[in-house]
C-alpha cells in the first residue's frame, strides 16, 4: 500500500489551516503539522503506526507531527480537521516541539476538560473560517487555548534530551524535502541533487526516505505528480499529453502506468468516469474519495453548533 507526505499549505494564516470535509478513505500520509482530527458524522477508522483505532461522532484525536497515518470511514464521514505548524508556537511555548501524544481517541466521557478542549478547537476553524480583521490573533489565541487544554485532556510523554536534537533534524530535513519536490515537480528530478543539497549521499537519502515518508524517493514523486494529474483531468479540458507534460512525465506512458498504480483505472478511463457519474462516492474503484466544503458551509455548519451547545458545554470563564 502506498504512502504519502501530506504538504499542508497555510495561506489564510501562518501556522493554522482548517477544513470541513466529506470523506471515505485517505491514504497513508504524513507531514510535519500537528493534526486535530474530530468525526461530526459517521464512523471512522484510524491506523496510526500499525495501532487501530476506531472513532464515532463527537470523539477527537491528535495526530503527531511526521507520525504516518491512514483514515477509512464506513460509507462517508464527515470531519473537521485543524493543522497546527508548531514552529509557530515554540517562541512561546518551546515544549511543543517536545512533546509525543499517544494514540488516544477523546471524548466527553470521562474527560473533564473535553468541553473546553472542543470549544476552542471550534472557535479556532470557525476564525479560520470567517477571517475577521483580526483572523491571525484570533486564530492563535484559541490554538493555544485548546492546546492548554489537551495537554489536560490527553497522554503525552516528552521526547528525551538526548533525542530531541535528532527529532528536530528529522523534521525540518523532510520539511525541505517535501517543499522542494512539490515546487519542482514539473522538472526532471533527481536523487542525486537532493542529496547534494542536503550533503548526504545518494544510498543514505535513499534509506531515510523510504524509512520516513514510507515509499521510494521516485514512488513518492510519481504520487505528487498524479495528484496534479488528477486535480488536471477532473478540473480541465487539457489533453492526456497536455496532463503528462505539465505534470512532470517524460511521456504519456509513464503517466498511465503512475496513474493506475495510484487509483486503480487510465487517466482516460478516471476522466470518462467523472463524466458519466452523478455522485461523489461512486464505488471502490478510486482508491480515494473526498469532498472538501466550502468556506461559507463550513461557516454555517459550525456556527449551528455552536448554536447547539448546551450551557454546561461552554467554558466558565466565558
Amino acid at each position: 500500500m502506498l504512502n504519502e507526505f501530506e504538504l499542508i499549505a497555510h495561506d489564510q494564516t501562518s501556522g493554522v489551516h482548517a477544513f470541513l470535509i466529506d470523506m471515505n478513505y485517505r491514504r497513508p500520509h504524513l507531514h510535519t503539522d500537528l493534526e486535530w482530527i474530530y468525526v461530526l458524522d459517521g464512523q471512522l477508522t484510524l491506523t496510526i503506526e500499525n495501532q487501530t483505532l476506531h472513532m464515532k461522532h463527537g470523539e477527537l484525536i491528535v495526530i503527531n507531527s511526521c507520525q504516518l497515518h491512514e483514515l477509512t470511514a464506513i460509507e462517508t464521514a464527515k470531519l473537521l480537521i485543524l493543522q497546527l505548524n508548531t514552529k509557530e508556537f515554540d517562541a512561546f511555548f518551546p515544549q511543543i516541539n517536545e512533546l509525543s501524544f499517544a494514540p488516544q481517541v477523546l471524548s466527553n466521557h470521562n474527560n473533564t476538560h473535553f468541553q473546553a478542549l472542543r470549544f476552542y478547537f471550534f472557535k479556532t476553524c470557525l476564525a479560520f473560517f470567517e477571517e475577521q480583521a483580526y483572523v491571525a490573533l484570533e486564530c492563535h489565541g484559541y490554538a493555544s487555548l485548546a492546546l492548554a487544554e489537551l495537554l489536560q485532556s490527553a497522554t503525552f510523554e516528552r521526547i528525551p534530551e538526548n533525542k530531541q536534537g535528532a527529532h528536530l533534524v528529522r523534521q525540518e530535513r523532510i520539511r525541505r524535502i517535501s517543499q522542494y519536490i512539490y515546487q519542482h515537480y514539473p522538472e526532471k528530478i533527481r536523487l542525486e541533487t537532493l542529496a547534494k543539497q542536503e550533503e548526504l549521499s545518494v544510498n543514505y537519502l535513499s534509506h531515510f526516505f523510504q524509512q520516513n515518508f514510507g515509499v521510494s524517493f521516485q514512488n513518492y514523486l510519481n504520487m505528487i505528480r498524479c495528484e496534479k494529474a488528477h486535480y488536471l483531468l477532473t478540473h480541465t479540458e487539457h489533453s492526456i499529453l497536455a496532463i503528462s507534460e505539465m505534470t512532470g512525465f517524460s511521456d504519456m506512458r509513464y503517466l498511465n502506468k503512475a496513474f493506475k498504480m495510484n487509483y486503480h483505472l487510465s487517466p482516460k478511463d478516471y476522466r470518462n468516469q467523472q463524466k458519466t457519474k452523478s455522485v461523489l462516492f461512486n464505488g471502490p474503484q478510486i482508491g480515494e474519495q473526498q469532498m472538501i466544503h466550502s468556506k461559507f458551509e463550513s461557516i454555517h455548519l459550525l456556527k449551528k453548533l455552536f448554536h447547539d451547545l448546551k450551557p454546561n458545554e461552554t467554558p466558565s470563564s466565558l
